[in-house]
């Protein structure tokens, strides 16, 4: 890595015509926030503290490092913006720094991590990052961990800005990465608008799918039918009531039999009367 490194390091920042910046390719791109209204007062008013990262490419550059550094310059109508260059052509030393200038300032987000462990392994000399090189930058090296956090940044959009969100954990990203995209984007919507906890998004992923293979239908036919799809209930209830409610429309029939007894015995106990102070439940599905 240390050789990486020596080969990308830049020099000292010069002056760069905004025009000779490609503002469309993004192969180095590792951060997920795209706005950069935050940064337009503070290069306003103390200038650009820190010059984006950019190397040759044709005629002019494109960036490594700094996207939303550059989109402010343009948005206060600069001319041309102080910039590192780095002397290499080498795709892998500049994803090392890419992805350095991202992860050794801040933690990055699971899609930001993604991110940064494909564009190592897509840069990398014969597609094998070395795990001293990811360990370095804060990345994961066990296998089994960054084969599934790979996938992650591939997946459909809505499960992206739930996991962004806070919404999705990565358990149920993985979940949802083994549906279909349809029916996954189905569960990553409903728990967006909902917010369940990833106990009850597991309990509700795991009876509509039951229920499908057990009546041979489609899983999202299940959703529609028990009113569970997005696009129903929008005008924002109670989010842990509609959570129950739905919960117990699956739970109903998925387990009919099971539901059926537990009525007959709140019948059965009501009919016993008993005394205040004296209770009989019973335990969970007797």
């Amino acid at each position: 890595m240390a050789s990486d490194f020596g080969e990308a390091e830049a020099q000292e920042p010069r002056f760069v015509p905004l025009a000779d910046i490609d503002p469309g390719d993004e192969r180095f791109r590792i951060s997920t926030r795209r706005e950069s209204g935050d940064l337009l007062a503070s290069i306003r008013r103390f200038g650009l503290r820190v010059p984006p990262l950019l190397t040759p490419a044709g005629s002019g550059f494109i960036i490594v490092s700094g996207f939303r550094r550059v989109s402010a310059c343009r948005q206060l109508g600069w001319d041309s913006t102080a910039a590192r260059v780095l002397p290499t052509d080498s795709a892998y030393a500049c994803a090392l720094m890419a992805v350095a200038e991202n992860s050794l300032e801040r933690p990055l987000n699971l899609i930001e991590t993604s991110r940064a462990l494909n564009l190592l392994e897509q840069t990398a000399p014969e597609g094998q990052t070395t795990d001293p090189d990811a360990s370095a930058l804060g990345l994961p090296t066990h296998p089994n961990v960054t084969g599934r956090l790979k996938r992650v940044c591939r997946l459909p959009s809505d499960i992206q800005d739930g996991i962004l969100e806070d919404t999705i954990s990565f358990a149920m990203a993985c979940e949802l990465d083994r549906l279909d995209d349809d029916l996954g984007v189905t569960f990553a919507c409903l728990f967006r608008r909902l917010k369940p906890s990833l106990n009850k998004q597991r309990e509700i992923v795991s009876l509509v799918l039951e229920i499908a293979v057990r009546e041979n239908i489609h899983p999202r036919q299940v959703l529609e039918e028990c009113g569970l799809t997005p696009s129903m209930g929008r005008s924002e209830p109670d989010r842990n009531q509609e959570i129950h409610v739905l919960r117990r429309r699956l739970r109903q029939r998925r387990f009919p039999a099971l539901v059926a007894a537990e009525h007959n015995f709140l019948a059965l106990r009501q009919r016993l009367r008993l005394s205040a102070g004296l209770q009989l439940t019973p335990p969970r599905d007797f």
